[in-house]
Order: C-alpha cells, then structure tokens, then sequence
C-alpha cells in the first residue's frame, strides 16, 4: 500500500512516516521546507528518515528505509508538480499535515496563509 504524508518533515508527519515504515507500508512524504519554523529541525527529521538530499521537484529515495520511503521538496500550491506526483504514485491513502502554521502570522502575512492553506488545499482535494 503507498501512502502520502503531507508535512512530512513537521513534528507529526514524521511521526506518522516513521510508524508507517515500520508498519510496512511504501511511503511517499512532501513538505515544502519553508522556514517559518527553523529548516534545521526539518532536516534533522527527514535525515532520520534517511533522506540526505533534497532537490526541488526531484524525488529523494531513503538511504536509510530504501523503496518504503521517498522524499520530495513540494508544496501543495504547486499545480504542475502535484498532479505529477499523484500519478506517478498511485496513492491508496493520503494523509494531509501540510498547513501554514502560526496565528499570529497569518494576521501578519494573510496572503501566504491564504495561498498555503486555502489555496494548497483545494489544490490538494483536487489532485486526490
């Protein structure tokens, strides 16, 4: 079974992307690695999971978990890249933990809260 794990590299979805491995299911997790939260926790998790290189718009495959885990740097306002993913994997499950997070923020700056969450996710429910 291959699952998709939006915010993959968020305290929660990597997580889920651990106890999925282990479970062993084929996982697939995305996050776009913005740095509303420091990009070094991020990276610190996603090298747990066993990806050590990131590229944009190219899937990294686990040094650590092989075939059970794939990586790829994507947000999910990405029109092009997303439907691309979703047919190169065939997900059966999808578990969506993409979000911009912060209230505070989304007063500060609406708009990337509005294109993240509002945009990201009907762009989202649409690919599915």
């Amino acid at each position: 079974m291959k699952i998709l794990v939006t915010g993959a590299a968020g305290f929660i979805g990597y997580h889920l992307c651990e106890k999925l491995i282990k479970l062993g299911y084929q996982v697939v997790g995305i996050d776009n690695i913005n740095g509303y939260y420091d990009i070094n926790l991020k990276l610190a998790r996603l090298k747990q999971l066993g990806i050590t290189s990131i590229y944009e718009h190219k899937v990294s495959v686990s040094d650590k978990h092989n075939d059970s885990f794939h990586f790829l740097k994507l947000s999910l306002e990405d029109q092009v890249q997303l439907p691309l993913l979703f047919k190169q994997y065939s997900f059966d499950v999808v578990c969506n933990l993409a979000a911009q997070a912060g209230v505070r923020y989304s007063i500060e700056e609406p708009m990337i809260y509005v294109e993240s969450n509002i945009v990201g996710f009907m762009n989202f429910l649409n690919v599915c």
